[in-house]
């Protein structure tokens, strides 16, 4: 193998033709072009992706096996699948597929064939870097449901380059002979001349060496994506000891999979209680450790016993913070040790606030050259400036490179870390936004409205925390629709769990073991556990950042 298409992604359009409108002859070269295509591009580091129709899939698995057995990448081969057409009998067998490509199961659309199939074209469209499209079916039928007419559409309005293999027939050659015009429009560094011989060319070994060679020319890849396979991030959402409901979800994770989550990230971002999960996860802590600490440690760090001691911890919080900062350091110190943010396995983003320079702040891994203030920072250290939640705790005064700084928890403007993630990874990383894949976990949230302050006063907002909750959800709220709207629904997951109001604290210990049992529930619903597994947690193990 040579990797000349090094992290470039190809989209494979197109289908066998239906027998009355193809010939024998004609079908089997284009199964053949499949077959002899995409070995060269496998044995030449590229990816493909196809939208898992079944007279292409058979063929495409059989060159990724063989690449793969020969010590090549699993993930060179995604098969892309709607969920609409998921569980139909016969239709996907997705847990055979999964041995020698990457299955991403795309949410379909309840009752649209159409509008699903057309969120799974979009999909693919956003995360590759050129078409090629042969065969496809139903032109003559009717034209206006043939997918690669469609396919290619998405492919011409981003601009990808573009190759027509119109000579062997099907639905493409039906297409450029209603619009020769869209010759002008390919965008492959090929000429028209050139293009017009392509498109009438029928030789398969031929049409394959033209193709992969003018691949290989052209700037395929754009910024700094590791590899074909997704940047996959993991932001984990603030929360107090309700991260023991997003500890557990990992843990069941781990469990059904067999899979460290540490691992299946290029990126983790937590905030708050999320910071110190994602700080465990990165010293390589199994997140069922991580699970351990909030069962085991948390009444320690968050104690709250008879209705003396309860008046006790309304009185102090009255008048300074509820609980030991103290006491948090030392748990964390007994867990994370003496390690330092260098010594975590993957890339880690942990929102906190700078009291004293009044700003936002985030403590990173040294993960590029113009980040690496942080470096030595202890990691326990780094944990307790992003859990310290004003009113809970004291600041964290935590010892930089030059001084001495106070920080506060990172939930007072990232309780969701997503959006920072994304823009840490685009904009620092220089990774593409199409390579991006996101799994938000929260610490369950519940039904919110104003509506009964609407004509409130200063007391009428101040009673109850009201005006607290009120910029906490909207700054949530509006993070987690942005990071969603930046990377696209089909490349953002969030995971949570609707509770009643009122039933989970922040510092609720009588509550740890319904948190984890709602948190390894919902972790094993089959919709969830299925998107994870396939899109996270699926075996292709990250790049090391070092």
């Amino acid at each position: 193998m040579n990797d000349v298409l090094s992290g470039a992604r190809i989209w494979l359009s197109g289908s066998i033709p239906e027998p009355e409108h193809c010939g024998e002859e004609q079908r089997e070269a284009i199964l053949t072009f499949v077959r002899t295509f995409a070995r060269r591009v496998f044995t030449r580091g590229g990816y493909i992706v196809h939208g898992s129709h079944p007279s292409f899939t058979p063929a495409l698995l059989e060159q990724a096996e063989g690449v793969h057995k020969a010590g090549g990448r699993k993930d060179l081969l995604t098969l892309a699948v709607s969920q609409y057409f998921a569980n139909e009998p016969g239709r996907a067998k997705k847990s055979e597929w999964e041995h020698h490509a990457l299955v991403h199961e795309i949410p379909g659309v309840t009752g649209d064939r159409a509008a699903s199939l057309d969120r799974l074209r979009k999909w693919m469209a956003a995360r590759c870097d050129a078409i090629v499209v042969v065969g496809g079916k139903m032109w003559r039928l009717a034209a206006g449901m043939a997918g690669t007419h469609r396919e290619l559409d998405l492919a011409l309005e981003r601009g990808l380059p573009c190759f027509l293999l119109a000579g062997l027939g099907g639905a493409t050659e039906e297409y450029v002979s209603a619009n020769p015009a869209v010759l002008s429009r390919l965008r492959n560094g090929f000429d028209e001349v050139t293009n017009r011989g392509l498109l009438r060319e029928q030789e398969v070994s031929t049409l394959a060496a033209k193709i992969c060679d003018q691949l290989e020319r052209l700037p395929l890849v754009r910024g700094k994506g590791s590899d074909g396979s997704s940047f996959r991030i993991l932001a984990l959402d603030g929360g107090g000891l309700k991260g023991t409901f997003t500890a557990a979800a990992l843990a069941q994770w781990e469990r059904q999979t067999g899979r460290r989550v540490s691992e299946h990230f290029e990126l983790i971002a937590g905030t708050s209680t999320g910071g110190i999960l994602a700080i465990g996860l990165g010293l390589g802590l199994t997140a069922e450790k991580v699970l351990g600490f909030y069962r085991d440690r948390g009444p320690v760090i968050f104690p709250v016993t008879r209705i003396r001691g309860r008046i006790r911890h309304l009185f102090r919080h009255v008048l300074c913070p509820k609980y030991s900062q103290e006491i948090l350091l030392r748990e964390l110190k007994a867990v994370l040790g003496t390690k330092t943010l260098s010594d975590s396995h993957c890339r880690l983003v942990i929102p906190a606030y700078a009291a004293v320079a009044g700003r936002s702040y985030v403590f990173r891994t040294p993960h590029h050259p113009d980040r690496t203030a942080d470096a030595a920072t202890l990691a326990a250290h780094a944990a307790l400036a992003t859990a310290a939640a004003p009113t809970f705790f004291s600041a964290a005064k935590i010892k930089g490179l030059v001084s001495e700084s106070a920080y506060l928890d990172g939930g007072v403007w990232a309780n969701s870390p997503a959006l920072t993630a994304i823009i840490e990874a685009v904009c620092v990383l220089g990774v593409p936004l199409e390579r991006i894949d996101v799994l938000s976990v929260g610490t369950t949230n519940e039904p919110f409205s104003v509506t009964q302050q609407s004509r409130a006063g200063v007391l009428g907002w101040l009673w109850k925390k009201k005006i607290l909750d009120l910029l906490m959800n909207v700054q949530q709220e509006s993070s987690l629709s942005l990071a969603s709207l930046l990377a696209g629904e089909p490349r953002f997951l969030r995971v949570d769990a609707v509770t009643e109001p009122g039933r989970y604290q922040l510092d609720s210990s009588a509550a740890i073991k319904e948190l984890e049992d709602l948190g390894a529930n919902k972790a094993s619903d089959p919709n969830v556990f299925s998107k994870v597994r396939s899109r996270f947690l699926n075996e292709v193990a990250i790049v090391p950042w070092k």
